[in-house]
Protein backbone atom coordinates (compact mmCIF):
# COMPACT_ATOMS: atom_id res chain seq x y z
CA UNK A 1 0.00 0.00 0.00
CA UNK A 2 1.34 3.56 -0.82
CA UNK A 3 1.04 6.70 1.29
CA UNK A 4 1.65 10.60 0.68
CA UNK A 5 4.58 11.76 1.90
CA UNK A 6 4.64 15.22 2.25
CA UNK A 7 8.12 17.20 2.57
CA UNK A 8 8.42 20.58 4.33
CA UNK A 9 11.52 23.00 4.08
CA UNK A 10 11.78 26.09 6.36
CA UNK A 11 14.40 28.10 7.69
CA UNK A 12 15.37 26.83 10.97
CA UNK A 13 13.37 27.90 14.53
CA UNK A 14 9.90 28.16 12.04
CA UNK A 15 9.22 24.93 13.23
CA UNK A 16 8.73 25.86 16.87
CA UNK A 17 6.23 28.53 15.82
CA UNK A 18 3.75 26.59 13.61
CA UNK A 19 0.31 26.36 14.97
CA UNK A 20 -1.73 23.54 16.41
CA UNK A 21 -3.56 22.73 13.45
CA UNK A 22 -0.65 22.24 11.67
CA UNK A 23 0.66 19.73 13.53
CA UNK A 24 -2.97 18.36 14.22
CA UNK A 25 -3.04 18.01 10.06
CA UNK A 26 -0.39 16.72 9.51
CA UNK A 27 -0.77 13.55 11.75
CA UNK A 28 2.88 13.98 12.87
CA UNK A 29 6.07 15.31 12.05
CA UNK A 30 9.42 14.52 12.27
CA UNK A 31 12.50 16.90 12.01
CA UNK A 32 16.00 16.71 10.06
CA UNK A 33 17.78 19.76 10.38
CA UNK A 34 20.03 20.97 7.48
CA UNK A 35 22.10 23.74 8.25
CA UNK A 36 20.28 26.97 8.54
CA UNK A 37 17.07 25.18 7.33
CA UNK A 38 15.24 22.30 8.83
CA UNK A 39 13.34 19.63 6.76
CA UNK A 40 9.77 18.32 8.16
CA UNK A 41 8.28 15.19 6.76
CA UNK A 42 5.01 14.01 7.67
CA UNK A 43 2.75 11.33 6.30
CA UNK A 44 -0.93 12.80 6.57
CA UNK A 45 -3.65 10.85 6.85
CA UNK A 46 -5.99 13.22 5.21
CA UNK A 47 -3.38 14.98 2.43
CA UNK A 48 -5.39 16.55 0.33
CA UNK A 49 -6.62 18.52 3.66
CA UNK A 50 -2.77 19.48 4.87
CA UNK A 51 -1.93 20.61 1.77
CA UNK A 52 -4.93 22.79 1.49
CA UNK A 53 -3.70 24.45 4.64
CA UNK A 54 -0.31 24.53 3.35
CA UNK A 55 -1.13 26.64 0.55
CA UNK A 56 -2.59 29.30 2.90
CA UNK A 57 -0.17 29.09 5.39
CA UNK A 58 1.83 32.51 5.93
CA UNK A 59 4.79 31.21 7.84
CA UNK A 60 8.30 31.53 5.42
CA UNK A 61 8.56 27.87 3.87
CA UNK A 62 11.78 27.26 1.49
CA UNK A 63 10.10 24.57 -0.60
CA UNK A 64 7.82 21.91 -0.09
CA UNK A 65 6.92 18.81 -1.91
CA UNK A 66 4.62 15.53 -1.98
CA UNK A 67 5.81 12.01 -2.83
CA UNK A 68 4.32 8.42 -2.88
CA UNK A 69 5.78 5.74 -1.03
CA UNK A 70 5.15 1.72 0.29
CA UNK A 71 4.20 1.87 4.13
CA UNK A 72 6.85 1.34 6.12
CA UNK A 73 7.47 1.07 10.04
CA UNK A 74 8.12 5.29 10.52
CA UNK A 75 8.17 5.15 14.18
CA UNK A 76 11.70 3.08 14.05
CA UNK A 77 12.79 6.08 11.45
CA UNK A 78 11.68 8.69 14.33
CA UNK A 79 13.57 6.85 16.57
CA UNK A 80 16.43 6.65 14.21
CA UNK A 81 16.33 10.13 13.37
CA UNK A 82 15.90 12.14 17.01
CA UNK A 83 19.54 12.42 18.42
CA UNK A 84 20.29 13.58 21.46
CA UNK A 85 20.60 17.66 21.99
CA UNK A 86 23.21 19.04 24.17
CA UNK A 87 22.87 22.50 26.00
CA UNK A 88 25.64 23.53 28.24
CA UNK A 89 25.07 21.13 30.83
CA UNK A 90 21.89 19.84 30.05
CA UNK A 91 21.29 16.90 27.74
CA UNK A 92 17.85 16.54 26.13
CA UNK A 93 16.50 13.26 24.76
CA UNK A 94 13.95 11.13 23.80
CA UNK A 95 12.42 7.91 26.05
CA UNK A 96 14.43 5.30 23.93
CA UNK A 97 17.54 7.01 24.41
CA UNK A 98 20.39 6.98 26.90
CA UNK A 99 23.44 8.93 27.68
CA UNK A 100 26.97 9.06 29.73
CA UNK A 101 27.17 12.35 30.09
CA UNK A 102 27.37 13.92 33.29
CA UNK A 103 24.85 16.86 33.76
CA UNK A 104 20.95 17.45 34.04
CA UNK A 105 19.00 15.15 31.77
CA UNK A 106 15.38 16.17 30.12
CA UNK A 107 13.29 13.43 28.23
CA UNK A 108 11.28 14.58 25.20
CA UNK A 109 8.87 12.77 23.20
CA UNK A 110 9.40 14.07 19.89
CA UNK A 111 6.05 14.12 17.82
CA UNK A 112 5.59 17.78 17.74
CA UNK A 113 8.43 20.49 17.93
CA UNK A 114 6.77 22.77 21.03
CA UNK A 115 10.22 22.93 21.34
CA UNK A 116 13.10 19.89 21.12
CA UNK A 117 16.62 22.27 22.75
CA UNK A 118 17.46 23.07 19.36
CA UNK A 119 16.30 26.34 18.40
CA UNK A 120 18.44 29.24 19.49
CA UNK A 121 16.25 30.74 21.55
CA UNK A 122 15.87 27.57 23.96
CA UNK A 123 19.33 27.42 24.08
CA UNK A 124 19.58 30.79 25.23
CA UNK A 125 17.10 30.56 28.22
CA UNK A 126 18.38 27.00 29.59
CA UNK A 127 22.17 29.19 28.89
CA UNK A 128 20.50 31.92 31.11
CA UNK A 129 18.14 30.07 33.91
CA UNK A 130 21.50 28.10 34.60
CA UNK A 131 23.45 31.43 35.84
CA UNK A 132 20.57 32.24 37.77
CA UNK A 133 20.18 30.50 41.30
CA UNK A 134 17.06 29.64 41.19
CA UNK A 135 17.33 27.09 44.65
CA UNK A 136 14.03 27.39 46.61
CA UNK A 137 12.18 29.85 44.12
CA UNK A 138 8.82 30.18 42.95
CA UNK A 139 8.92 30.03 38.66
CA UNK A 140 6.80 30.07 36.11
CA UNK A 141 7.45 28.94 32.38
CA UNK A 142 5.31 31.17 29.87
CA UNK A 143 4.60 29.88 26.65
CA UNK A 144 6.01 26.29 28.17
CA UNK A 145 5.61 24.47 24.81
CA UNK A 146 6.80 21.06 24.94
CA UNK A 147 7.62 22.24 29.34
CA UNK A 148 11.61 21.72 28.10
CA UNK A 149 12.27 25.36 30.60
CA UNK A 150 9.86 24.04 33.40
CA UNK A 151 11.27 20.75 33.73
CA UNK A 152 14.79 22.45 34.16
CA UNK A 153 14.07 24.74 36.75
CA UNK A 154 12.33 21.77 38.46
CA UNK A 155 16.03 19.88 38.31
CA UNK A 156 17.93 23.01 39.57
CA UNK A 157 15.83 23.11 42.85
CA UNK A 158 13.04 25.61 42.50
CA UNK A 159 10.38 25.23 44.98
CA UNK A 160 7.44 25.54 43.11
CA UNK A 161 7.18 25.10 39.21
CA UNK A 162 4.28 25.79 36.98
CA UNK A 163 3.93 25.94 33.37
CA UNK A 164 1.20 28.29 31.11
CA UNK A 165 0.39 27.75 26.84
CA UNK A 166 -2.40 29.07 25.49
CA UNK A 167 -2.07 26.03 22.86
CA UNK A 168 -4.36 23.27 24.73
CA UNK A 169 -1.90 20.16 21.96
CA UNK A 170 1.13 22.32 23.44
CA UNK A 171 -0.20 21.44 27.22
CA UNK A 172 -1.17 18.05 26.49
CA UNK A 173 3.00 17.35 24.90
CA UNK A 174 3.71 19.14 28.57
CA UNK A 175 2.10 17.06 30.21
CA UNK A 176 3.59 13.77 28.75
CA UNK A 177 7.33 15.39 29.12
CA UNK A 178 6.79 16.09 32.65
CA UNK A 179 5.73 12.46 33.49
CA UNK A 180 8.73 11.54 31.87
CA UNK A 181 10.82 13.22 33.92
CA UNK A 182 9.14 12.49 37.09
CA UNK A 183 7.78 16.13 37.44
CA UNK A 184 4.39 15.28 37.27
CA UNK A 185 4.20 17.95 40.55
CA UNK A 186 4.53 21.16 38.00
CA UNK A 187 1.31 23.25 37.86
CA UNK A 188 0.01 22.97 34.31
CA UNK A 189 -2.35 25.50 33.20
CA UNK A 190 -3.59 26.41 29.29
CA UNK A 191 -3.63 29.99 29.53
CA UNK A 192 -2.48 33.55 29.01
CA UNK A 193 -0.01 35.39 31.36
CA UNK A 194 -3.49 37.81 31.35
CA UNK A 195 -4.94 34.85 33.58
CA UNK A 196 -2.49 34.53 36.21
CA UNK A 197 -2.89 35.70 39.67
CA UNK A 198 -0.20 36.02 41.77
CA UNK A 199 3.44 36.71 41.30
CA UNK A 200 6.88 34.55 40.70
CA UNK A 201 10.59 34.99 41.69
CA UNK A 202 11.33 34.15 38.47
CA UNK A 203 9.45 34.54 34.82
CA UNK A 204 10.65 32.31 31.76
CA UNK A 205 9.62 33.72 28.72
CA UNK A 206 10.34 32.22 25.57
CA UNK A 207 8.14 33.94 23.09
CA UNK A 208 8.15 35.63 19.91
CA UNK A 209 8.17 40.10 19.51
CA UNK A 210 4.76 40.38 18.72
CA UNK A 211 3.83 38.26 21.82
CA UNK A 212 5.95 40.29 24.29
CA UNK A 213 4.75 43.39 22.48
CA UNK A 214 1.07 42.49 22.92
CA UNK A 215 1.08 41.04 26.47
CA UNK A 216 4.86 42.49 27.99
CA UNK A 217 2.67 44.50 30.98
CA UNK A 218 1.40 41.00 31.55
CA UNK A 219 4.28 39.20 32.45
CA UNK A 220 6.23 41.83 33.65
CA UNK A 221 3.00 41.71 36.50
CA UNK A 222 3.64 38.20 37.14
CA UNK A 223 7.65 39.29 38.68
CA UNK A 224 7.83 39.30 42.60
CA UNK A 225 9.69 42.41 43.54
CA UNK A 226 13.55 42.04 43.69
CA UNK A 227 12.61 38.69 40.99
CA UNK A 228 13.71 38.03 37.82
CA UNK A 229 12.14 37.77 34.06
CA UNK A 230 14.04 35.97 31.30
CA UNK A 231 12.81 36.57 28.09
CA UNK A 232 14.23 35.33 24.55
CA UNK A 233 12.94 34.46 20.97
CA UNK A 234 13.40 37.92 20.00
CA UNK A 235 15.01 38.74 16.32
CA UNK A 236 17.92 40.72 15.82
CA UNK A 237 15.82 43.58 14.39
CA UNK A 238 14.06 43.98 17.33
CA UNK A 239 16.57 43.68 20.05
CA UNK A 240 17.07 47.04 20.40
CA UNK A 241 13.20 47.76 20.61
CA UNK A 242 12.82 44.97 23.21
CA UNK A 243 14.19 46.13 26.93
CA UNK A 244 11.41 49.00 26.55
CA UNK A 245 8.46 46.51 26.22
CA UNK A 246 9.66 45.56 30.25
CA UNK A 247 10.03 48.35 31.95
CA UNK A 248 10.31 49.63 34.50
CA UNK A 249 12.70 45.97 34.62
CA UNK A 250 16.06 46.73 35.03
CA UNK A 251 18.12 44.88 32.19
CA UNK A 252 20.65 42.73 33.85
CA UNK A 253 22.22 40.62 31.35
CA UNK A 254 21.70 39.90 27.88
CA UNK A 255 22.79 37.36 25.21
CA UNK A 256 23.28 36.53 21.43
CA UNK A 257 23.13 33.26 19.60
CA UNK A 258 23.20 33.57 15.59
CA UNK A 259 20.16 35.73 14.85
CA UNK A 260 18.15 35.34 18.24
CA UNK A 261 18.84 37.56 21.45
CA UNK A 262 17.69 36.78 25.14
CA UNK A 263 17.33 39.24 27.89
CA UNK A 264 17.35 39.12 31.97
CA UNK A 265 15.99 41.91 33.73
CA UNK A 266 15.38 42.26 37.60
CA UNK A 267 12.64 44.32 39.01
CA UNK A 268 13.73 46.71 41.98
CA UNK A 269 11.81 47.42 45.05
Amino acid sequence: MSIVRVEIVVPKGVEETLDADFYALSGGIWIEEQGSSVLMKSYPPDSEAFLSYLAGLKAPIIRWRTALEEERDYVSIVRRLFTPVRVGNVTILPPWRKTKRKGPVIVIEPGMAFGTGRHESTRLMIGMIGALDIRGRRVVDVGSGSGVLAVYARLLGAALVAAIDTDPLAAVAARKGFALNGADDILLACAGPWALKGTFDVVLANLDFDTFRGHGRDIVGLVEKGGHLIASGIEKQHASEAPSLFEPMTLVGKKRLRDWHAFMFRLDG
